[in-house]
């Protein structure tokens, strides 16, 4: 899909939603008179939170709900509403749908369950309403879902029960997306603890029609969005649109974190190549959110933390910290946590540290962390000074404020919310659950002053890790390249067709490498001989030493079939070879159809890299890098990305990878060609982008790299072509 094709795929689906969150009129199909029931919630809700729109209830057992007029059909209605929200059992749903379809009616949440979760015939039920909805041209949020809040116009399309939240710090701050309606709650009601509020709050149940990727893209294409949060299991198409609106809201400063579930996933245990086994689900949506600026959280601890420091409105400018600490120990437990998430604890400098030592008792730690001792803090003035100093210091990005909120001290409360206003960089409050009334108290009173408190320290220096990284990334962010078309694209594809035109679901190496090198990615010398007589000569003109390899579509991995033969030094070892192969592989496979033998260059020693890509069902051409041998095979060393890449993104590729020193160069070896590396990768990007049809994996296994400046060889290499 082109880049121009998702934008307009983009715009489209955010103006079909518009109906969803701005209604000017609103049917309850299904109301019940019982305000505690799911289908009698919404006209609840609608009153709290002072929907001003047309509110129609729909249900035959009632004249009134809720004071209002209550009509027996959809089809009865005064008017074509704009929203519908269906609130009866599933096995009556469908027909709600007809009618609202009949109706004319181009929304429709569904709060129903029932459908494709509970099995194979409640699929079929959603399916067919999904059909009914999309020969209408409705569109369907749900089944099995919240609905919609959207807290400027109070339109509540939803059976979350909770009460108006009111004297918020940060109100209508936060657009939420969730694919569990429970647990979005649960989140829901810790945010609003942090005094942050919610601008919009989706539920996408099953996702019959509307997916979470349109709800984002919606989002953050609005105006006055600017923090967007969600709960994901995953996606189940539309990962383009995705992509998408992940890059929209980084381009526009909108920052995207999501709770994605399902590291453990894996789904290769099949695939034909190392890429395809390696680029499990998990890895592609981590690569896809590194490469578009989501910051991906584990739990909800990290969440909270995240959004109160983004909601604050202080973004660090860097990972440099200043602790300041009222126990020594304390101090030490945040210092030494900040390593573990790219966090600096930073040496004050002299003038900072001369000046905390004139007020300082002799026992007091000046350096970093910056040791307040329990006789500073019965000293509001002087401690408040100590921790404007620390921040105000130029080597100190962030402040981090250790706390116990059980030590009653008086006026500290107030000290550091003077402090925190006085300051402007970010001043973030460590301290831990407590129940002590004063505490809990205390705590109260700092949030309410605009003062970030996190309770979990490893989910707070996570979050001020993460969100340096997002402000330096926005900053940095580049456009995607667009390809047109070239010659390098037809040659490739002239080979691919003649593949398929013999049923061939892979390519030989030889057929892989002149696709490779149709893109102009570097391959060894080589040519396909099919005698002794032929393998001899084209050895002489290559150059000893030389490789003799089998070539056989049937014959992946043709080390396991003996057919493999390296290092021959002259014209006897390769006639001897080149028989010993046709034996061994014909002994392996007898069935294999055998091409010949290739004869290619021997390549010198050099560092061995897997490069290499997967089709992945919902993104695309995702592509892959890591270091050969056993960094690949036993520690699954790797990074992915999905296809096109940017150049920032094949150079963090580089970066990622744990056995990254390598490429630098150690115990007295040259640094490796990384530039090599950066242009296969992004070449390779070109070629899933322009192949993306037709294939299915690609390996280059291994790649030789070379001192810098020598460049980078692909040795092997394979594609498995997709069904046709």
């Amino acid at each position: 899909m082109s880049a121009k094709t998702v934008e307009e795929l983009a715009r489209h689906s955010a103006a079909e939603l518009d109906p969803f969150f701005y209604p000017e009129s609103i049917a309850i199909i299904g109301a019940s008179q019982n305000p505690f029931k799911p289908n009698g919630i919404p006209l609840v809700l609608f009153s709290m939170f002072g929907y001003r729109g047309r509110l129609y209830p729909v249900n035959p057992k009632y004249e009134n709900v809720a004071g209002l007029k209550c009509f027996p059909s959809v089809l009865d209605l005064p008017e074509v509403v704009d929203l519908a929200i269906v609130g009866v059992a599933a096995p009556q749903a469908l027909k709600v749908i007809e009618e609202c379809a009949a109706k004319g009616i181009k929304a429709a949440i569904v709060f129903t369950s029932g459908f494709a979760e509970t099995g194979s015939a409640g699929r079929r039920l959603q399916e067919e309403m999904h059909r009914v909805a999309a020969e209408a041209g409705m569109r369907l949020l749900g089944p099995n879902c919240l609905g919609i809040l959207n807290y400027y116009n109070g339109n509540t399309a939803s059976f979350f029960y909770h009460q108006k939240p009111e004297n918020l710090v940060h109100p209508q701050t936060l657009s939420y997306i969730t694919q569990s309606g429970g647990l979005g709650g649960i989140i829901y009601q810790m945010v609003i603890q942090f005094s942050v509020g919610f601008n919009y709050f989706v539920s996408t149940g099953n996702e019959a029609d509307i997916t979470f990727a349109e709800i984002l893209n919606y989002l953050a294409r609005r105006e006055e969005v600017s923090l967007i949060g969600g709960y994901m299991e995953g996606l189940q198409r539309d990962g383009r649109l995705f992509m998408a609106a992940c890059d929209h809201a980084l381009k526009q400063r909108k920052l995207v974190t999501l709770l994605k579930m399902g590291r453990t996933a894996s789904g290769a245990a099949a695939a034909a190549s190392h890429t395809g086994a390696l680029v499990g689900e998990d890895r592609v949506y981590d690569g896809v959110f590194k490469q578009l600026g989501v910051l991906r959280c584990d739990d909800v601890e990290q969440m909270n933390a995240l959004i109160t420091l983004y909601a604050a409105g202080r973004l660090p400018a860097g990972k440099r910290m200043g602790i300041i600490t009222i126990s020594g120990g304390g101090g030490v437990v945040v210092a030494d946590k900040c390593p573990q998430y790219g966090l600096e604890v930073v040496g004050l400098s002299e003038e900072t540290q001369r000046g905390l030592r004139e007020f300082f008792p002799s026992f007091g730690a000046v350096r970093n962390p910056v040791d307040l001792t329990s006789q500073l803090m019965l000293e509001p003035e002087l401690f408040q000074k100590a921790i404007r100093m620390v921040i105000e210091d130029p080597r100190v990005d962030v402040g981090g404020f250790f706390y116990n909120l059980e030590m009653p001290s008086p006026g500290s409360t107030e000290k550091i919310i003077e402090t925190y206003h006085q300051v402007k960089k970010p001043l973030v409050v460590f301290t831990w659950p407590t129940g002590v009334d004063f505490a809990v108290e205390s705590k109260k009173t700092l949030i309410q002053a605009g003062v970030p408190v996190i309770e979990h320290i490893p989910s707070g220096l996570w979050a001020i890790a993460a969100l340096a990284d997002w402000v330096k990334q926005a900053e940095q962010r580049q456009p995607f390249p667009v390809y047109i078309p070239d010659q390098g694209r037809h040659k490739a594809l002239e080979i691919i067709r003649q593949a398929q035109s013999e049923q061939r679901s892979t390519l030989t190496e030889s057929q892989s490498k002149r696709v490779l090198a149709a893109y102009g990615i570097p391959v060894t010398r080589e040519k396909l001989a099919r005698s002794a007589a032929e393998a001899v000569q084209y050895a002489a003109e290559i150059g000893y030493p030389v490789a003799l390899k089998i070539e056989s579509p049937q014959i992946l991995h043709k080390t396991e079939a003996g057919g493999v033969a390296l290092n021959l030094p002259d014209e006897a070892a390769v006639a001897s070879a080149y028989e010993q192969i046709l034996r061994r592989a014909r002994d392996y496979n007898p069935d294999a159809v055998i091409d010949g033998v290739l004869v290619q260059e021997m390549l010198p020693p050099g560092l061995e890299v897997i490069i290499g890509l997967k089709s992945d069902p919902v993104f695309g051409p995702a592509v892959l890098f890591g270091l050969g041998g056993i960094f690949v095979e036993v520690l699954k060393d790797v990074a992915v990305r999905v296809a096109p890449l940017r150049e920032q993104d094949a150079r963090s590729m580089l970066d990622e990878i744990r056995g990254r020193a390598l490429l630098e160069g150690v115990r007295g070896q040259a640094p490796r060609d990384r530039a090599a590396l950066v242009s296969i990768l992004m070449k390779l990007s070109r070629l899933a982008v322009e192949l993306e049809d037709h294939i299915a994996e690609l390996d280059l296994n291994p790649v030789m790299v070379y001192e810098a400046g020598a460049g980078a060889v692909a040795a092997d290499a394979l594609i498995v072509l997709k069904r046709q």
